[in-house]
């Protein structure tokens, strides 16, 4: 049996809520291109062969880094999805496993960080350059020889993935510390995007350090579906209670900043449940106000 290598870097239990099941579709735009196109399923939407393969043991390793997204963000995404519907259906029915949800949906948010191929091929670069570009050239031949044979390892894969999710998950969340939930809610005839990421964040300074400039992961904004919107907050940063903002006609304003956040912070694609609010708002994007 050959081992899946189509990786996404959005997981498809995300996607699937922004794919138009009426249609059969789902629209997207490259706005590196200025193409839109569409797509008749999510299984090449948002994804590339080997995103998520690295060396493990001296192996080429296709399948722990796919485990861990799944283990420990994908298998619960959707019960937790479903549990923030509920909540929405009812709001006067709240219980523990709620607020569980949006701890959880969170963290897979926070570990969409780095799971695009840009953002990893930024990484990769800036760790590879000092390395063997001007350390390597001029390294003792004891060294040189230990970061030749390093830099024949990392250049076996497409990236050097070193970094388990759910680790990077778990120092991000903790640095955090308690989070505060907003759930916007869109009831009309207006939809939000998806980017290329799982999420989109903001840093700013929430512990003390040494070095005062230190900026973490403060807010984490995930795109549910093409109508839910759960934005994240430390309670570092402020304190409020968790509540759910319902968008009408009126508030068309507040859906295009959220949608253009989302666009602007997509590395080069975003995707859509409607084709036409997707083209309407590519259209007008630079006319909307922050």
């Amino acid at each position: 049996m050959s081992i899946p290598i189509n990786h996404h870097y959005v997981s498809q239990c995300q996607i699937r809520n922004f794919f138009n099941k009426g249609e059969g579709k789902i629209y997207l735009y490259d706005k590196i291109l200025k193409n839109p196109f569409e797509r008749k399923s999510t299984e090449r939407v948002f994804s590339e062969d080997e995103s998520n393969t690295r060396i493990r043991n001296e192996q080429i390793d296709h399948s722990s880094l796919e485990k861990d997204l799944k283990d420990n963000f994908e298998d619960n995404f959707t019960k937790n999805y479903l549990e923030i519907q509920k909540i929405i259906s009812n709001p006067k029915d709240v219980s523990p496993a709620y607020k569980n949800a949006l701890i959880e949906l969170t963290k897979y948010g926070i570990a969409g960080e780095i799971r695009n191929p840009i953002k990893k091929k930024e990484s990769d670069t800036a760790i590879t350059n000092v390395l063997f570009n001007q350390i390597l050239p001029h390294a003792a031949p004891k060294l040189k020889n230990e970061l030749e044979l390093l830099k024949a390892k990392v250049e076996k894969t497409k990236y050097i993935n070193a970094i388990e999710y759910s680790e990077f998950t778990k120092k991000v969340y903790e640095s955090m510390g308690e989070i505060n939930c907003i759930l916007y809610i869109i009831n009309c005839d207006h939809y939000f995007i998806l980017p290329d990421r799982a999420s989109i964040t903001k840093r700013e300074k929430i512990n003390e350090y040494f070095n005062p400039d230190i900026k973490e992961i403060a807010m984490v904004g995930i795109p549910l579906s093409s109508k839910i919107f759960l934005h994240s907050e430390s309670k570092k940063l402020r304190k409020y209670s968790d509540r759910i903002i319902e968008l009408k006609e009126k508030d068309i304003s507040v859906i295009e900043q959220i949608n253009f956040s989302l666009y602007v912070n997509a590395y080069k694609q975003v995707a859509c449940e409607n084709k036409d609010y997707l083209k309407n708002f590519v259209k007008n994007i630079e006319t909307i106000k922050i």
